[in-house]
């Protein structure tokens, strides 16, 4: 930038303060002699003076008017003018910084700028802080607000104030940004001959990296209480700091190792970069020192921002057994900025003006301390305003002394506030180093977990409840089902146990519920294709839905077979209708006149799950099941517990917060995935992922057969002829299955457990029918008794289980045996119908 560039100001504009000074003057003047000339005698010899003095003025007037200041400005300059003119003037006298190609500016020792180059004035312009005389800001100034910068910026005036030279690496931020791009610079101070000093902003590359000080390293990471490596992805060490050093009993050059030498684990499990961005992998590690010694601890392993040098910083915890104690070693101050590992170091790291943490002033913090404590850990603040003094000053002093001593956990001053666990060292030369490790995650991951083992015993005990309580609603339904054929429409007594029976068949689905929830359920797996189980039960999603709501159906193409409970699917499908259909009613009650359900069918792949945002999902091909509503959408509040048992959205009294819990539970089991998304205002779509399954050539002809089969619904008529043995442990669950197979006209003998069952058998070998058993039995269990009978004692019998709780082991015995199963409680109809279809296959 040349002085040609600055248009001076023109005359009539703001008077400059010196200026007003200037004319007040000569009024004062010219006052002064208008009193001399008329007053001459009475004034005396004061009077010649006074007049000598106008008549100076005047000269000095008219110079300024006519060669000066005012022939170039005129005689009323706009503020500023002069002090503009100055400036330039005083650039020229510094031309050679217009040559540099970084920015640039001159400053006294006071930090006043004296000049700057077109560089640097551009970016101040750019700021918003070129002032009305186009003089430049101190870069202090200019970047000093920034909390980030604030720490190099003081560290910078302070070199230049005594004359010293400095260089800060500054970290990339808003302020530095060029573009969208953030841009990281490399500032420096150096003195002048004149008592200047010469300010530089050079942008740094990609080799900035590799430019870290070794000695800044030693000083803050060797003196860490926690071990700190660094490998390349390879597995190749390029640092370790001594607190590891000292347990794994390695030399001070690190070079040679490689993670394979130092971890008993796999290293690439390690180095497993999270590619979802979920944060640090955290893992447990047995670590092999030289002596042969192996060490248990906990690793945290973080990557910096950026490509940076590729290598994965990794924090290693030790027991406070094996936490070696590392020996203080001498600071120097200067060195702070300067290493980029520490810049990048993923613990907050401080360096303390004294060793009382309580009274200690910051002279220095890292990024990730500025990030921890947002933006409170700026040089000059107290180190005590860092945490949150909610128990009173004097307990948080007290407490900060005591990590002298002993680390501890702190909460940070936080919004909203934070654990941090807080390690303390004194410097050699009378200040302290303070090292602060964020431990909020660890804490919520521990509630979590301790959340899940609840969760698991709650599971256990609902799946136990659920056995016992099919036994007893067993005995109702059966019961009930007895009465009623006593009791036809029209008697008396119909209405009442047509409700007891209804009842019965709510508390059922409760059961169901529960089990699904618990992932007990014996899943009875059939191979089908979606798209036509769908289109099967349109009518009973139509009825769910009622005729306000529309409801669509779309199939995809070349659909892949799944295997799965189609019982336990159409639990889920009607469940995701239901729900839909409660999120379309407004608050008033009255069913929506726009509301839409739509079901979508097709073929993905797992790429296209994660296209999605669904994670995580294992590699293959599935079939896709969408249930997408026009409802009010999941409030975020919810959307984390939307799976959780008893958690309901919906009004007290008007849901049993077990749906999506079960529907989760189900799919799952299946082995397959539920996701979903949301828009407040616009709706929600779940989303099931069915792996996709290949039928053998086997499993094809019974496909057919079955669709061959779908003809007319089994006859109403429960009479039937046909010998079976009948197996229950439960009395009363016994009693009442057994009245009412011989009521519909079949011949039953009953055993109470496994082993009275086969000495029946081996009276009769061959001589049933069909087998109907319970599946958990003291002594011997339904599938202990079918393998021990052998197909010598079965003969040509069909085998029917029954349970209202079976261990997940049993799902997969049905595909292995030519067994057929039915889950408790059953009514008289559901099961004389099963065994008339089977007796009838």
């Amino acid at each position: 930038m040349t002085d040609d560039a600055h248009t001076h100001p023109r005359s009539g504009g703001r008077l400059d303060p010196m200026q007003l000074a200037f004319w007040a003057a000569v009024a004062l003047g010219v006052a002064a002699a208008g009193v001399a000339i008329t007053s001459g005698p009475s004034v005396g010899q004061a009077g010649a003076i006074l007049l000598l003095l106008v008549v100076a003025t005047g000269m000095v007037l008219f110079l300024w008017m006519s060669r000066g200041a005012g022939k170039r400005f005129g005689p009323f300059p706009e503020r500023g003018a002069i002090a503009a003119a100055a400036f330039a003037s005083g650039r020229t006298d510094f031309a050679m910084i217009d040559a540099l190609d970084e920015a640039a500016l001159i400053t006294d020792r006071s930090l006043s700028p004296i000049c700057a180059n077109a560089a640097y004035i551009s970016m101040s312009e750019n700021a918003g802080m070129l002032g009305e005389s186009d003089r430049p800001p101190a870069m202090s100034r200019l970047f000093g607000a920034d909390p980030m910068l604030s720490a190099p910026m003081f560290r910078l005036s302070k070199a230049a104030g005594a004359g010293q030279g400095r260089r800060e690496e500054l970290p990339a931020t808003g302020v530095l940004s060029q573009g969208m791009r953030p841009v990281r610079y490399e500032a420096s101070v150096g003195p002048m001959a004149g008592g200047q000093v010469l300010w530089r902003l050079r942008e740094l590359g990609a080799a900035a990296d590799e430019a870290v000080s070794h000695d800044a390293r030693n000083l803050f990471l060797d003196d860490a209480p926690v071990g700190f490596f660094a490998a390349r992805p390879d597995g190749a060490i390029i640092y370790m700091n001594r607190a590891l050093r000292s347990v794994l009993g390695v030399g001070d050059d690190p070079a040679q190792l490689r993670l394979k030498d130092i971890v008993r684990e796999d290293p690439a499990r390690l180095l497993r970069r999270d590619r979802r961005g979920f944060g640090p992998t955290r893992m447990r590690l047995t670590l092999r020192g030289r002596d042969g010694i192996e060490t248990q601890a906990t690793s945290l392993t973080f990557w910096p921002s950026g490509d940076g040098d590729g290598a994965a910083r990794t924090l290693v915890f030790f027991t406070e057994a094996e936490n070696p104690e590392a020996a203080p070693a001498p600071m120097r101050v200067e060195a702070v900025a300067a290493d980029g590992v520490f810049a990048q170091a993923p613990f907050g790291a401080a360096v303390l003006d004294c060793t009382d943490p309580a009274s200690a002033a910051l002279l220095d913090s890292n990024a990730a301390l500025m990030e921890m404590t947002q933006g409170r850990a700026t040089p000059g603040a107290p180190f005590a305003d860092l945490f949150d003094a909610s128990e009173g000053p004097n307990a948080l002093a007290q407490r900060l002394r005591g990590i002298v001593n002993e680390p501890a956990e702190l909460m940070l001053a936080t919004q909203p506030p934070t654990a941090a666990h807080v390690h303390f060292a004194r410097g050699a030369d009378g200040r302290g180093l303070a090292y602060l490790l964020n431990v909020s995650q660890q804490r919520e991951l521990e509630t979590r977990l301790a959340q899940s083992e609840k969760m698991r015993e709650i599971g256990e005990l609902a799946a136990g409840v659920a056995h016992d309580f099919n036994n007893l609603l067993t005995v109702v339904m059966q019961t009930c089902s007895y009465l009623l054929r006593r009791h036809p429409v029209g008697d008396a007594d119909y209405p009442m146990l047509r409700e007891i029976s209804d009842h019965a068949t709510t508390a059922k689905e409760l059961s169901e519920m529960l089990r699904a929830y618990a992932r007990q359920q014996t899943f009875a797996r059939e191979v089908f294709e979606v798209g036509d189980f769908i289109g099967a039960r349109q009518e009973l999603i139509r009825r769910v839905m009622g005729d306000a709501i529309k409801f669509e159906i779309r199939h995809g193409r070349d659909l892949p077979f799944v295997k799965v409970d189609k019982t336990q699917l159409e639990r889920v499908i009607v469940n995701l209708a239901t729900n839909a259909r409660d999120a379309m009613i407004p608050a008033g009650g009255k069913m929506p006149k726009d509301g839409r359900l739509t079901i979508r069918t097709s073929r993905v792949t797992a790429e296209d799950a994660r296209a999605w945002g669904h994670n995580p999902i294992e590699d293959g091909a599935y079939t896709l099941i969408e249930v997408e509503d026009t409802g009010s959408g999941i409030k975020p509040e919810h959307a984390a517990k939307i799976f959780r048992p008893y958690h309901s959205t919906k009004e007290a009294g008007k849901g049993t917060g077990l749906g999506l819990a079960t529907s989760y539970g189900i799919i799952k089991q299946s082995g397959g995935y539920i996701f979903f998304d949301t828009k407040l205002g616009r709706g929600t779509t779940f989303r099931i992922f069915l792996p996709a399954y290949e039928p053998t050539p086997e499993e094809l002809n019974e496909i057919a057969e079955r669709e061959r089969a779908l003809i007319a619904p089994p006859a109403k008529d429960v009479a039937g002829r046909g010998k079976i043995l009948f197996v229950e442990d439960q009395t009363a669950v016994r009693r009442s299955i057994v009245r009412n197979l011989k009521e519909c006209g079949y011949e039953v003998e009953e055993a109470e457990n496994g082993e009275d069952a086969l000495e029946v058998m081996k009276a009769k070998p061959g001589g049933f029918d069909i087998i109907i058993s319970d599946v958990s039995m003291p002594i011997m269990t339904g599938p202990e008794m079918l393998q021990e009978a052998g197909p010598e004692m079965i003969g040509g019998a069909k085998v029917l289980f029954l349970s209202g709780y079976a261990p997940e082991s049993f799902s997969s015995m049905l595909e292995e045996y030519p067994v057929h199963y039915m889950s408790k409680p059953v009514t008289m109809e559901q099961l004389v119908g099963r065994v008339k279809e089977l007796l009838a296959a």
